[in-house]
């Protein structure tokens, strides 16, 4: 496999992200050992791999058992093929009729689900005398893109006698995988597609990250982990019924969040920090206020202000005062000599303390995946393997 990959460039920056392969590696073997053999893994990187980078993180994947990726445009699987990464790349979402000469000229597979695809498939194969290998979406019930399930068996035929493109795939996305019911019925529908089939594609695959691990008859021959990759399930879902081999899997946070502190001061007491000084010393007594450089244009949720934490030495320290565009304040009070250029963790591990996605999504009321991929905007990243 020719790659060709250079380190992200010095951003001079005191704030950044750090990316461990070593916990891609663990959680995709750990998710490859739960699955049969004959059963191969389709690694989702779409949005930057959620913000861990797709270009530094795929050779990781594929070493560890990926045999494909997935992505959501068609910018992002260019971005993959112009990095040198050969690995086989399926665009899983709605494409415009110009992707498809460009899906050709890079060699990547589209997804495709009405008559008009056909028309672009026919027309580009006409002008450039190659066919572009495809994946027909069903939709069981996300109501978001695809064929309806009940018009599906008709739509693959039709594509299975074009001579205009290659058929190579089939499936369908799960929209409740906490409702262990209404996946029963997308599977159940999605089967019976199958079932009016001769023969099924070369992949056929319906199950993301938890439907992989929870769900086995939904597994078929290609799987889609995503974010597990990456060390979560989903709030909504969490590990607690996973237990390959009698013992529970154990999946590893891939990413950390750091800051350096750029100032130190004492703010006297019933003093207010930051805009609208919706956080004041005590009456009674002094803080000891360090301030890091990132704030919501990084991807920090202002919401998150005065309701989260950090890890300094060991110590959780919480942060106060409203999170600002380019810096946010932390109460380091009671951590003895802190000094300017020490760095907290706002994600991550630290002498057995962790604070993840989960617990600012949980404060939040939001997921995992959209906390992640807004660190992706500005904060540089850093690539270590433990």
């Amino acid at each position: 496999m020719k790659f060709l990959r250079t380190l992200p460039a010095q951003t001079r920056r005191d704030a950044w992200v750090e990316i461990n392969l070593g916990a891609i590696e663990h959680n995709t073997r750990s998710i490859r050992a739960m699955l049969p053999h004959d059963v191969a893994m389709m690694a989702i990187v779409k949005a930057d791999a959620y913000g861990h980078g797709a270009v530094m993180a795929i050779p990781t994947l594929e070493a560890s058992g990926v045999s494909m990726v997935g992505v959501a445009a068609m910018d992002e699987a260019i971005q993959i093929r112009k990095s040198g990464i050969e690995i086989p790349v399926l665009v899983i979402g709605a494409i415009p009729d110009w992707a498809v000469q460009v899906a050709a000229d890079h060699d990547v597979s589209l997804t495709i689900f009405d008559d008009h695809h056909l028309e672009a498939l026919r027309k580009s194969y006409s002008q450039m005398g190659r066919r572009v290998k495809v994946h027909v979406k069903v939709d069981t019930g996300m109501h978001r893109i695809g064929i309806h399930w009940e018009d599906a068996a008709a739509f693959i035929q039709k594509c299975r006698q074009a001579d205009y493109m290659e058929l190579e795939g089939v499936f369908s996305h799960l929209a409740c995988v906490e409702d262990p019911e209404f996946t029963r019925r997308q599977h159940d529908r999605f089967q019976s597609v199958l079932d009016q089939l001769e023969t099924p594609p070369r992949y056929v695959h319906l199950a993301n990250s938890a439907a992989a691990l929870l769900y086995p008859e939904c597994r078929y021959n290609l799987v889609r982990p995503g974010i597990a990759l990456f060390g979560y399930l989903g709030a909504e879902i969490g590990a607690a019924n996973l237990q390959p081999s009698g013992k529970p899997m154990q999946l590893v946070p891939v990413m950390s969040l750091k800051a350096r502190i750029v100032h130190l001061q004492d703010v006297p007491p019933a003093s207010g920090v930051s805009y609208g000084h919706t956080f004041k010393a005590p009456q009674g007594s002094s803080l000891r206020i360090a301030t890091l450089p990132l704030g919501y244009a990084d991807g920090i949720p202002r919401l998150l202000s005065n309701r989260m934490e950090g890890l300094l030495r060991g110590h959780r320290v919480r942060q106060v005062g409203n999170v600002t565009m380019d810096q946010l304040m932390f109460d380091v009070t009671g951590v003895p000599d802190v000094d300017v250029g020490e760095a907290i963790t706002l994600i991550g591990e630290e002498d057995g303390h962790r604070i993840t996605f989960t617990d600012w999504a949980k404060t939040l009321g939001t997921i995992e995946y959209e906390l992640m991929c807004s660190l992706r905007v500005r904060l540089p990243k850093t690539y270590t393997r433990d």
